[in-house]
């Protein structure tokens, strides 16, 4: 066991100081296959011995509080990791059965604290429209992207800058607590205790919150009870999953949540991506090999609704669907990415 938890320290170490921000683990017939995400990309580590991988799920599960006897169904749970005794890390962890054997994901996460929206922005024009959020006082301000772009990571920037500059009281509900927020009440969701999005948000309401972090709206009753917390005073931040803006208000129209309600409370909605930004010592993108690679190689790229823009997609008006591409463009015209990251919002057809 001793040999396992020091083999596990080793790689999660390695994969920290290579700046990956995924590891898989893909079970074969004979072996598994250890990948690892870095700048967005999925790629070849090494190849591992079926019984030390096996031995590996079950430690990592173990560390995260997962149920190391149900192999049959899947589950995610979180975990903090300390490099130093200045420095940790949170490791969010999923396990899923496959057809050979249990796989495993696990996401690596900076636990910086306050980190500056100019650090998350590839644009400093966007970086204003990010700091109008910390100065709302109720409403409801909608993230949406896909999975991996960054949305929880803009979310609790926008919840440590509301705390760094007023005492307010901050709640957050997620599924897990990713990493640690000093003076917030963070939530997780549990389904095995009852402890679901729509009952622990029920729940806050009643706890005098000020800010109410809500991980995901993923459901009817979620979305509704979300938009009667921002009716009544409270300022809410939740993701959407959703490819743009307009997609991220009709999922709510989906949910049952009526226009009017959703044009008296709703704020802004931003949705986001992330690309790999230009090093500002090599000619191309940061390489793993790079020696004075710099401690953000992707950015985001964002596209906002506010104001008029909001007001003519929450009347049905979708406007022009370009943004991602004419913000990309200025962000290539000012030398911040290279040319094949504008090429990934021109549309096939």
């Amino acid at each position: 066991m001793y040999e396992v938890e020091l083999y596990s320290k080793q790689m999660i170490n390695e994969a920290i100081r290579r700046k990956m921000t995924d590891l898989h683990f893909i079970p074969q017939e004979e072996h598994f296959l250890l990948m690892y995400r870095y700048n967005g990309d999925l790629q070849m580590w090494r190849q591992m011995p079926m019984k030390l991988s096996e031995r590996l799920i079950s430690h990592f599960k173990y560390r995260s509080g997962m149920d190391i006897g149900e192999r049959r169904k899947p589950q995610s749970s979180s975990m903090t990791y300390q490099v130093s005794t200045s420095t940790t890390y949170s490791l969010r962890l999923s396990t899923l059965p496959s057809k050979n054997k249990e796989s495993l994901a696990i996401r690596i996460l900076p636990d910086f604290s306050l980190q500056s929206f100019s650090s998350l922005s590839i644009l400093r024009t966007q970086v204003k429209t990010l700091e109008t959020i910390t100065k709302l006082s109720h409403g409801l301000c909608l993230v949406s992207g896909p999975t991996g772009s960054g949305k929880t990571t803009t979310l609790y920037s926008i919840i440590e800058h509301i705390l760094h500059k007023k005492e307010k009281a901050v709640i957050t509900i997620e599924d897990p607590v990713e990493r640690n927020i000093p003076k917030a009440i963070q939530v997780e969701v549990n389904s095995k205790t009852g402890m679901t999005f729509d009952s622990a948000l029920k729940a806050s309401l009643r706890h005098d919150p000020d800010v109410i972090l809500l991980g995901e709206i993923r459901d009817e009753e979620t979305a509704k009870i979300a938009v009667r917390a921002a009716l009544t005073g409270h300022l809410v931040l939740a993701t959407v999953h959703a490819d743009n803006c307009f997609s991220a208000l009709m999922r709510l129209r989906e949910f049952g949540v009526s226009q009017l309600d959703l044009s008296q409370c709703c704020k802004m909605i931003l949705s986001q991506r992330l690309l790999k930004t230009k090093c500002p010592y090599c000619t191309g993108s940061c390489m793993p090999v790079c020696s004075r690679v710099r401690l953000m190689s992707r950015a985001a790229l964002y596209e906002f609704a506010i104001g008029g823009k909001l007001e003519q997609m929450l009347c049905g008006v979708r406007g022009k669907n370009d943004s991602f591409l004419q913000e990309a463009k200025k962000a290539w015209s000012l030398g911040y990415i290279e040319e094949e990251e504008v090429l990934r919002f021109v549309r096939p057809f």
